[in-house]
């Protein structure tokens, strides 16, 4: 398909984007220690996201007014024109490119975390209690628990007002074609506009839609009589809430609210379906995971598992405006869905985040037919349950790096570089090592490349998180790099004196260490590393995918029910694994709440806890292990007491600790060794092996 709708040009407002790839703001937090200033971290990654090719880029929303109105410590800011210089830069840096630059804009509101910033009271438009205790399912609620929040006077609305309409000034001044005004999730312009969070009665109240998006509208009206209609406003807003009870914003409340919002001066919309708590409401194809949801947000389309969800919402917003509707929803997982939804006038403008996040040149690549090199986001969250952390992304170790991004400085020394191990981290060291223009051999042990991203493939299937599409990327990438991969091989002393490596880069993975427990022998037991073989074997004749669709109707070595003796992240995902396949399943571990599947992305597990609940899996946490009999496991509870329970199969889900052997014997053979990945540090997802992989690969 050559996405001729997708990459032609669209106007709005005053902007004339180039193609119809809108890349959506991404919180970076690349601005600590700067106070408030722009970072030389956040210009870097605003620019490689506008070279990449998108015809708009939005910048991440700076605070407008005090620290109230952040939702995060340490945002750069706008509210002083001492910062338009630095704000002009990332302006610059973006307009170089050929790329519209949106400045986004919201006030935090009730997602102002107190305890961890000011101490002060958030605000709203109306006063409600912590969301803990309203929450109407707790794993449901927000990943942070949002403190209690006050009531706005009318004389600080109207000095919020004022805020916003002195920031769009700045970011004017600045350079900045527009804003994104956000008055989505529950920010502060959305509590106003919900009947669910407003209980005013006064000009701000809920008794009608002017009141309700009065201070919206104030600001729209503000912002276009200060810089003129060319200025560009995008709208992102709720327009469906769901599991709100009847207080929730319904699709023909917002028809109404539309008219009100175009007559202000919005140029174009971004409406979103909006759950209460619930972020899945932002990444759609979590709908499906671990099983497709059974309530979703009305007038939404998930025939597409979650690709172009909203798309429902813009055919209702077509009812009323002329205005573009920009839509997003993981579109650069189906690609073709968008470019039929496109010419079908469906939608005008598509955003694309986190597979521009994951390949900051996916827009050219499109451009260029070059689909099969494009760096897949794998839906993994990485990206966006990282705490306070930066930015990060599992493929792609230039984000928020203090390197230019996607320039790879040729080696000064040309080395024969040999990774042993085919597992994300030695795949990205070389296809590191090689960009750089050193000679990269590849061995892997197994019949085929990737580790173990093969078994994870099998485990969690294609949806959400598709694996396998990452090492079909990495097999086109070295292929195109003319690096030598060497299949069903173990690296030895026999391979080094054969091959004569200058540099050997060990990726070989961790090794088990098994647990000193009574009766691990009996055949109850089938031990993961028995497992692992076993899938390694089938794995030389069919397709990961292929083998996790078998194992649905045929398992053998498993019986119906099953303990886990674990809960590490490995641990709690093959659980999922067995439940998906009707085991009946109990999971022992020494793991507490807080180390309980440690490395899942916190909503997977919220997500999780409910459907092991909901599949009468117990969880037995913070336990000491006795003796596996030959119809059990017989533990030691929390509170001291013995217990035993009968399984047909019980699975030790193992630590894992470094593999030195081969770094042993390598030591005065060669001149340069490096272990990285779980070689180097077990508990490596693969975000870290493919950031340690890449780290070592450039200092070769």
């Amino acid at each position: 398909m050559k996405y001729e709708k997708l990459l032609s040009p669209i106007k709005i407002g005053g902007c004339e984007f180039k193609n119809r790839i809108y890349k959506s703001p991404s919180g970076t937090k690349l601005f600590d220690n700067t106070n408030g200033y722009v970072s030389e971290a956040g210009k870097l990654i605003y620019e490689a996201w506008a070279k990449g090719g998108a015809g708009c880029s939005v910048i991440e929303s700076p605070a407008i007014g005090d620290e109230i109105s952040q939702d995060v410590p340490n945002k750069f800011l706008i509210n002083d024109d001492k910062f338009i210089p630095g704000l002009s830069e990332l302006a610059t840096a973006t307009h170089k490119h050929g790329c519209v630059a949106l400045m986004q804009l919201y006030h935090a509101g009730q997602w102002h975390l107190s305890s961890m910033m000011s101490g002060l009271t958030p605000v709203s438009s109306s006063p409600h209690p912590q969301i803990s205790e309203i929450a109407p399912v707790p794993d449901l609620r927000m990943l942070a628990d949002n403190d209690p929040c006050e009531m706005l006077s009318i004389e600080r609305i109207e000095i919020i007002e004022q805020q916003f309409i002195d920031a769009a000034e700045r970011a004017a001044k600045a350079g900045f074609d527009g804003l994104e005004l956000g008055a989505g999730g529950n920010h502060l312009f959305a509590s106003f506009l919900s009947r669910y969070w407003n209980s005013r009665n006064d000009a701000y109240g809920c008794d009608s839609y002017e009141n309700r998006a009065r201070i919206l509208v104030n600001v729209i009206k503000g912002v276009k009589k200060r810089l003129g209609d060319d200025f560009t406003i995008v709208l992102t807003f709720n327009a469906v809430e769901d599991n709100m009870g009847d207080k929730g914003i319904t699709i023909e409340e917002t028809l109404e609210m539309v008219k009100l919002y175009e007559a202000a001066g919005v140029d174009g919309f971004q409406p979103r379906g909006y759950q209460l708590y619930n972020r899945a409401s932002y990444w759609t194809e979590q709908y499906f995971y671990p099983e497709k949801a059974t309530a979703l947000p009305p007038n939404m389309d998930y025939s597409h598992k979650g690709v172009g969800a909203f798309i429902g919402l813009a055919t209702e917003l077509k009812k009323v405006t002329s205005k573009p509707i920009v839509i997003p929803g993981r579109w650069d997982h189906d690609l073709d869905y968008a470019e039929e939804a496109l010419n079908d006038n469906r939608v005008d403008v598509i955003t694309i985040c986190r597979g521009i996040v994951a390949d900051n040149e996916l827009p050219n690549k499109l451009k260029d037919g070059k689909m099969e090199e494009i760096a897949p986001c794998t839906a993994c969250l990485n990206c966006l349950t990282g705490g306070l952390g930066t930015l990060r992304c599992r493929i792609n170790a230039f984000t928020c790096g203090d390197r230019p991004y996607n320039e790879y400085p040729e080696a000064e020394t040309k080395k024969k570089v040999l990774v042993a191990g085919a597992g994300p981290a030695g795949l990205e060291a070389a296809r590191v090592c090689a960009s750089r223009g050193h000679d990269v051999t590849v061995y892997s042990k197994e019949d085929f490349i990737g580790g173990l991203m093969n078994m994870a493939s099998v485990i969690k299937g294609d949806y959400p998180e598709d694996i396998q599409s990452m090492v079909k990327y990495f097999q086109v990438q070295l292929d195109k790099l003319n690096v030598k991969i060497v299949k069903g091989k173990e690296v030895d002393l026999k391979v080094i004196e054969k091959e004569k490596p200058d540099v050997v880069v060990i990726a070989t993975g961790a090794v088990l260490s098994e647990r000193e427990i009574p009766g691990r022998d009996n055949k109850i037991v089938a031990s993961d590393g028995f497992l692992k073989k076993g899938l390694d074997l089938a794995l030389k004749a069919i397709d990961p995918y292929k083998l996790s669709k078998a194992t649905e109707k045929w398992m053998p070595a498993i019986g119906k029910s099953v303990i886990i003796m674990g809960g590490d992240v490995k641990a709690v995902q093959l659980s999922e694994f067995l439940v998906t396949r009707g085991r009946k399943l109990t999971i022992v571990c020494e793991e507490d709440d807080m180390a309980f599947g440690e490395g899942l992305p916190r909503l997977h597990t919220f997500k999780l806890n409910e459907y092991f609940a909901k599949n009468g899996v117990e969880v037995i946490k913070n336990a000491s292990f006795k003796e596996i009999t030959k119809t059990g496991l017989t533990f030691t509870t929390q509170d001291g007491k013995e217990r035993t329970v009968e399984a047909d199969s019980i699975i030790p889900v193992h630590p894992l600790k470094e593999n030195n052997s081969l770094k042993e014997n390598l030591q005065g053979k060669v001149s340069e060794i490096y272990s990285v990945g779980a070689a180097k540090k077990p508990s490596s997802l693969i975000v870290d092996a493919i950031e340690d992989g890449f780290e070592v690969a450039f200092n070769i």
